[in-house]
């Protein structure tokens, strides 16, 4: 017998490595965290990315101004004036609206407003315009607020058959006063019987008594016509007429008279400017109403002899309007489950052309939950809805102007789907920096979606609520995030040389992903772990968790990375009687790269790394993350895997 004496050649397994040079793709809850990619983080929180996807603490924050004497946050708006003024306007539970005075304010006499109520204005002619769920419209002048008086409805309405013409149908007449600003309610409708059906066939006068009020208040009157209890607009007439001769006219087939009283302004939640026009929604009682005003310079006013006018968009089926936007020419209406867009048209009434608005549905998949976060980014809007995240904007490879809406939160669903009502319906949002930024004022947290990465990072964990966010530029041209606060009566600024929020830490913690090097049921040895981190300040702590062959995870390494204080000299306070260094001072840079290599030799299914901060100064830049392991037999699975 020949026996060979060969031995068998060993062949090492081959080695594992896994490199993550940055972090480009953010935050993914979605998936498990084994699951995500190399360039995606399981934790990112008060982290925000920069350069090509290095994670980095998020902005500081501090008082900017105190807003009023008591209460929280309800409003705040920027202003400009043709003189170059600018103010910042802002509202609390106090009651009056105030503007920033240095790091205080002055009070803005001429109105107030209940507590406990948002507030929202707009800009349009050098005149801001505020509106309130509890208060009629007001507009502020950059010197005083001005209330507008209300008007009574006409009286002593009477009709006349001038001509004598008979017939066997019965019509009936309605007169409504209108104001700077709207309507009053119509008259008690007037009938007379035995007329022609075609009113072009004799003539009815329409008188009424002269309407009294404080002057200048009174611009004019509207004439409804129609069947008794059907009454539209078909005329309107100066303020110093009061007779109306109905030649037969035909009448609008939509305008109807005012369900209320708005001659001193409607109360609405919201309100936006359409190119030079007002639109108002939210309004009190008829939570599916549109008010759209008149053109420069009578866009006060929301009657149709001033060119406004109004809509209901799809009424009546408990689907209320929850915020307004603009995009191309459309006033976009969002609703609490729905999505329209609102365009406006023109008929013409004899020798009046009215406002003819008109809807169509975008999408009845998802609404908004506060008018808050309906902001434009770029081309597109985007919105906040109890599902996430959605943009609006023209759909790809589709000619003209369709409009389509998209999720674009799926990775963040879970953090979305832990919000409470209130969370939602207190939303706000912002685009400052690029990054579209939502905060939740009950949690006390907000998530940020980075627009030019196409990435989430957060959540970012405040120490006071945000009500609203605002964008501005003052005066000096600088570019700021302002939050009008829920939990005090401030106005904040967050920016990037802040490292705190107002005087309080907060921590920052990074996960990466679980990684398994490719193959879930190996073991593998990992010997040696590299971090790469520049720009670092103060103390950055990094864990690496490894999971053992019973299941448990490990923390198989810590250690921390630390800047040079620049002004600590010989590192102590103090040598004998002579002083030769500082302690108590904010930590500088080391701007080089630090390169931190932990040694393991460990077995491990899976490897995680944490990198996280504590102190109000401790930041950071992580460039990359590099790990090697050899892979280990299937022998070496543990035995509570066998059945």
């Amino acid at each position: 017998m020949i026996t060979s004496l060969r031995s068998t050649k060993y062949v090492p397994p081959r080695p594992l490595q896994v490199s993550w040079d940055g972090f480009r793709g953010g935050l993914n809850l979605f998936l498990r965290q084994t699951e995500l990619k190399g360039n995606e983080l399981s934790q990112s929180d008060n982290l925000m990315l920069t350069g090509l996807g290095l994670p980095t603490k998020r902005w500081g924050s501090q008082d900017y101004f105190l807003a009023g004497a008591t209460g929280y946050g309800r409003g705040l708006v920027d202003a400009k004036s043709t003189t170059d003024t600018r103010e910042i306007l802002s509202l609390t539970d106090w009651g009056f609206l105030t503007k920033q005075n240095g790091a205080s304010y002055t009070m803005i006499t001429g109105a107030s407003w209940p507590s406990g109520y948002n507030m929202e204005g707009t800009q349009l002619n050098n005149t801001i315009y505020l509106v309130n769920s509890q208060k009629p419209f007001v507009k502020y002048d950059f010197t005083n607020l001005v209330a507008f008086d209300a008007l009574t409805t006409p009286a002593g309405v009477a009709v006349t058959n001038v001509s004598g013409a008979t017939g066997l149908t019965t019509w009936s007449w309605r007169v409504a006063a209108t104001s700077q600003t709207g309507e009053t309610l119509a008259s008690t409708a007037i009938s007379l019987a035995s007329l022609p059906q075609n009113l072009s066939d004799t003539m009815v006068r329409v008188t009424w008594n002269m309407v009294s009020g404080p002057s200048g208040i009174l611009t004019g009157y509207n004439i409804y016509r129609g069947s008794q209890g059907d009454e539209t607009w078909v005329a309107g007439v100066d303020n110093t007429t009061t007779r109306y001769d109905d030649t037969g006219i035909t009448a609008s087939l939509l305008t109807l008279p005012s369900t209320a009283n708005t001659t001193d302004g409607p109360k609405a939640k919201y309100i936006v400017r359409f190119e030079d026009r007002l639109v108002l929604a939210g309004i009190t009682d008829e939570p599916t109403k549109v008010y759209i005003s008149g053109r420069v310079p009578s866009h006060e006013r929301f009657d149709a002899y001033g060119g406004g006018g109004y809509i209901y968009v799809d009424p009546d089926t408990g689907d209320d309007i929850k915020g307004l936007g603009i995009w191309r020419g459309k006033i976009i209406v969002y609703k609490e489950s729905s999505v329209w867009q609102v365009t406006l048209g023109t008929v013409n009434i004899g020798n009046y052309t009215i406002l003819a608005p008109s809807y169509q549905l975008i999408t009845a998949s998802q609404g908004c939950s506060n008018s808050r976060t309906v902001v434009a980014v770029n081309n597109d809007l985007y919105s906040v809805s109890r599902r996430g995240i959605f943009l609006l904007g023209q759909q790809p490879n589709v000619g003209g102007e369709q409009l389509w809406s998209n999720e674009i939160s799926a990775k963040v669903r879970p953090f979305f789907d832990s919000l409470t009502q209130a969370d939602l319906e207190g939303a706000c949002a912002e685009f400052f920096d690029y990054k579209f930024i939502v905060a939740f004022p009950e949690s006390k947290k907000a998530i940020i979606f980075d627009r030019e990465r196409g990435a989430f990072m957060g959540p970012w964990f405040t120490s006071f609520g945000i009500n609203k966010f605002r964008r501005i530029t003052d005066s000096s041209g600088v570019e700021r995030l302002l939050a009008i606060d829920s939990t005090d009566s401030y106005v904040s600024e967050f920016s990037k040389t802040l490292t705190d929020d107002k005087g309080t830490a907060f921590n920052t913690i990074l996960k990466t992903k679980k990684e398994n090097f490719g193959d879930w049921s190996l073991f593998k040895t990992v010997n040696e772990l590299y971090t790469n981190f520049r720009n670092v300040y103060g103390t950055v702590a990094v864990n690496i968790y490894l999971e053992e062959r019973d299941g448990s995870t490990i923390t198989a390494k810590s250690f921390e990375i630390t800047s040079q204080q620049a002004t600590s000299g010989w590192g102590v306070d103090q040598l004998g009687l002579a002083q030769w260094g500082l302690t108590n001072v904010d930590a500088s840079a080391a701007s080089e790269e630090i390169i931190r290599k932990a040694l393991l030799y460990k077995t491990s299914r899976t490897m995680q790394v944490e990198v996280t901060t504590s102190a109000k100064a401790d930041n950071y830049e992580l460039l990359g993350i590099k790990a090697f392991g050899v892979p280990q037999g299937r022998g070496s699975s543990p035995n509570l895997w066998v059945v």
